[in-house]
């Protein structure tokens, strides 16, 4: 037998039915919507509540109403609730029906997420740990909205009481990832003014104050000079692409916030360099051997087009050795700019290379590192990789205790990877904006 209540559809006179506060604030393309209904009719009713006065209290359809009021309609179809319903129950049965209507506003259906957690968690309580335990969780209401996963419902949630507050802030957000970075932005800012108060008091957490002092603000070039020769055990590079990546990332959509304090190297000076800040991958790789133990390993990531040959024979000009058996990661999914001719990159590389006859710490690992990366609302710099990517390929080619340079530091992902697994590490960045990030992935990272 059906659990389905199908209810009463019938014929009511528009004039009686009552709007009342609504939902839906933004009605949207009510002429697409009115031209279709002209052409195909109104193919699902209303929904409306039958009042002892005559009346009907509408529940759902507010764009058909709208439309069907404006061109003189008398008479509508009407599923009609014939009886008393709960304040609570006719808002689940509006902000139902309106979530999946595709035409809402990003900050509409966040909203919405959001009432209707609160209101199904009002009717029925917060649920409790266990499978079996009663109340309403956002997996509940994930499942109820159509199968969205909690994480999303958690971040829906999260941008509508932050918007519910400060409003203003997201005026000129387009879309709900526009909100999150503008959150991400908020929830950096505060951390990193209690960071900075905290380092600067020499109060704060004292693995905090060590990191932020091994991210260190200054160009490779100057930098490097100050490091004597055979220190470093591990020396991972991920230098600028020379590739155009501001471009490049434009193109496909990454957030121009990441790219904002990104320091491109133009195609014509970048193995040989300009001979000012920039003095090339030839002096790149001549200061990393320099610096670098007797037996030690190079990891260097780079633009396989156009830059595989060039990079490879700088790598061996600078007294290493290596092979064009490179690394890969693998990424799981892929993008390109031209999906009629090329097939979507899910993969990066890099060039591993030798000092001396060091031995793998992790013998017999793959060339594969497959992992997904990182979300681009999550990003703090255009090429950040996963930690769990940087720490398995660290493990790979270092020992414990381990002394590890990184040349550009990005992100800083590199040196939370190797603070995790025990490594010594330090490196340079001319970017001040991706350090405080950093730190702030620090602070949450330690604070687990």
């Amino acid at each position: 037998m059906s659990n389905i209540n199908v209810g009463i559809v019938g014929m009511v006179p528009l004039e009686s039915i009552i709007v009342d506060d609504r939902a839906r604030e933004v009605m949207g393309d009510l002429d697409a919507l009115e031209a279709n209904i002209k052409e195909s009719g109104l193919i699902a009713p209303l929904a409306v509540m039958e009042i002892e006065d005559g009346t009907f209290r509408l529940l759902a359809g507010e764009r058909r109403y709208t439309i069907l009021k404006r061109n003189g309609v008398e008479m509508v179809p009407a599923r009609i609730y014939d009886y008393e319903l709960p304040e609570i129950e006719m808002k689940i049965i509006e902000k139902s029906e309106n979530f999946f209507r595709k035409d809402m506003e990003w900050w509409e259906l966040d909203k919405l997420t959001l009432e209707i957690t609160r209101i199904q968690q009002e009717l029925k309580g917060v649920k409790a740990p266990g499978p079996s335990a009663p109340g309403w969780s956002l997996k509940d209401t994930g499942e109820m909205i159509g199968g969205v996963s909690t994480f999303t419902v958690s971040q829906s949630i999260h941008r509508a009481e932050v918007r519910e507050k400060f409003p203003d802030l997201f005026d000129s957000c387009r879309t709900a990832s526009d909100a999150t970075k503008v959150i991400k932005k908020m929830d950096e800012a505060l951390i990193k003014h209690a960071i900075a108060e905290d380092i600067a008091s020499k109060k704060g957490n004292k693995s905090i104050t060590e990191l932020s002092k091994t991210f260190i603000i200054k160009n490779f070039f100057e930098g490097v000079k100050d490091i004597p020769n055979g220190v470093f055990h591990l020396v991972e590079i991920d230098p600028p692409y020379g590739i155009d990546l501001r471009d490049t990332k434009k193109s496909d959509g990454e957030s121009q916030y990441q790219m904002e304090e990104y320091n491109e190297v133009p195609k014509s000076t970048y193995m040989q360099g300009d001979g000012k800040d920039w003095l090339g991958m030839d002096e790149v790789f001549k200061q990393s051997y320099r610096t670098m133990a007797d037996h030690s390993w190079l990891i260097c990531w780079f633009g396989p087009e156009p830059w595989f040959t060039d990079i490879f024979n700088s790598i061996i000009k600078a007294g290493f050795e290596t092979t064009r058996m490179c690394g890969i990661w693998t990424k799981r999914t892929g993008q390109t700019k031209q999906p009629e001719t090329k097939l979507a990159n899910a993969y990066e590389m890099f060039f591993y290379a030798w000092k001396g006859r060091p031995a793998l710490n992790k013998q017999g690992h793959s060339n594969i590192f497959d992992y997904p990366p990182v979300p681009s609302a999550g990003k703090s710099h255009p090429t950040e990789r996963p930690v769990d990517l940087m720490q398995d390929l660290y493990e790979t080619f270092a020992f414990p205790g381990s002394r590890v340079f990184i040349p550009f530091l990005g992100s800083g992902n590199g040196l939370l990877a190797a603070h995790a697994l025990g490594l010594s590490a330090l490196g340079f960045e001319l970017s001040k904006g991706y350090k405080d990030s950093f730190l702030v992935k620090a602070h949450n990272m330690i604070s687990k």
